[in-house]
């Protein structure tokens, strides 16, 4: 079984190591013959026929049977009596009811979603949709009748199944299953205000909305409207033009169409220099073609970004097939950082052809087996306090 093991290196003292064999001994010198502990308790034979007792404990609820023809022992529990348990009662609402015996009354008891029957007294809590047998003639309901905007109808908690429905006026308001809305094609030039209307558009009071372009004030690049019509005149605000450019504002009114940013329909091109001063999200491909050494002044690459579950990554080194190097990378798998060779940069995954190994460094007391579990993994090293050395294999 892969555990922690120690390194013995040169010089190191023989006493260091544990018998893993069992307790080997010279049996004369040491008069040792069996042993075995309890909670720490060293328990010694003192001869070849030594022998160790267990006494089942007594009206405890413990018990112990021995066979002789396997050598083994069998423990259970039996009739456990209270004094052993170290909960003896059992709580009811606001009663304690000891085990083993029986209570008539319990007090302080919220019931959810029960069913009982006989007498009760006391009051209930909830919406008291599971009683029955309650007589309406002994409840005092004060009789219910429509006002305004309800269909008519009386009830007086005699009869069940009653059902209130609104009385919509006119085609303004329909019912559906989820409620009161406002009819499909329902909101007419009746039911809006003059006050609705602003500059520039007229209606309401009975008459329907629409666009007057004698009350709009026009400006550069727009001809005075004559009835309904409102031209653009695209030489007042053009500065200059040729096909594909991107127009830009000129903060007068005007705009230029821009020799150096220009679109096709497929490609945008810029030419000169660009300073994203937000994020740049690529969800395609990118491409850097560049003759000098990448320098990046950032002190950390994330990569992955955005990921929702973990997956491997790493960087690749082309060595003479394009997209296909020498892979450092993370296997997600394993939890390791590791290497492979002949790597298609277009995969998402990779197998290991081997793992780095990592060193860990114990604080003072702590012990090899308690080093974190990510680096419990065959080839990894943990150097404890005062320089032991740990190998896990």
């Amino acid at each position: 079984m892969a555990t922690w093991k120690k390194l013995v290196v040169s010089g190191s003292d023989i006493s260091q190591l544990n018998n893993d064999a069992g307790y080997l001994t010279n049996v004369s010198a040491l008069a040792a013959f069996s042993t075995a502990s309890f909670n720490g308790t060293e328990l010694l034979a003192d001869s070849a026929n030594g022998e160790l007792s267990f006494a089942s404990s007594s009206g405890q609820g413990l018990t112990i049977a021995a066979n002789a023809g396997t050598d083994t022992l069998t423990f259970g529990l039996a009739q456990i009596p209270n004094a052993s348990l170290q909960f003896q009662s059992l709580h009811l609402g606001d009663t304690s009811i000891t085990l083993g015996t029986t209570s008539s009354i319990v007090d302080g008891l919220t019931l959810t979603d029960a069913i009982a029957s006989g007498s009760f007294s006391g009051s209930f809590f909830g919406n008291g949709a599971g009683l029955t047998h309650i007589s309406a003639s002994t409840i005092n309901i004060e009789p219910l009748t429509d006002g305004n905007g309800i269909v008519d109808f009386s009830y007086d908690g005699s009869v069940s199944g009653k059902t209130v429905t609104i009385d919509t006026d006119g085609s303004t308001l329909s019912l559906s299953s989820a409620g009161v809305k406002v009819a499909d094609d329902g909101i007419t030039g009746t039911q809006l205000n003059t006050s609705v209307a602003g500059v520039g558009i007229v209606g309401g009071g009975g008459q329907a909305l629409s666009i007057d372009l004698t009350e709009i004030t026009v400006g550069a690049g727009l001809d005075t409207p004559s009835a309904a019509v409102l031209n653009l005149d695209l030489t007042e605000v053009i500065a200059s033009d040729a096909a594909n450019r991107v127009l830009t504002s000129d903060g007068d009114g005007t705009l230029t169409a821009e020799p150096n940013f220009t679109f096709n329909g497929t490609d945008l091109l810029v030419t000169g220099n660009e300073r994203i001063t937000g994020n740049l999200t690529v969800e395609g491909t990118a491409s850097f073609q560049n003759q000098e050494n990448l320098q990046i002044a950032d002190r950390f690459i994330l990569m992955a970004s955005g990921s929702q579950t973990a997956g491997d990554g790493g960087i690749v080194v082309q060595q003479g097939t394009q997209d296909v190097g020498e892979l450092f990378g993370f296997d997600a798998n394993f939890n390791r950082w590791a290497v492979t060779s002949s790597f298609d940069a277009g995969q998402s995954t990779f197998v290991p052809d081997a793992y780095m190994a990592t060193i860990v460094e114990g604080a003072a007391g702590v012990s090899a087996s308690a080093a974190p579990t990510r680096y419990t993994a065959k080839g990894n090293i943990f150097v404890t306090d005062d320089s032991d050395i740990f190998m896990y294999s």
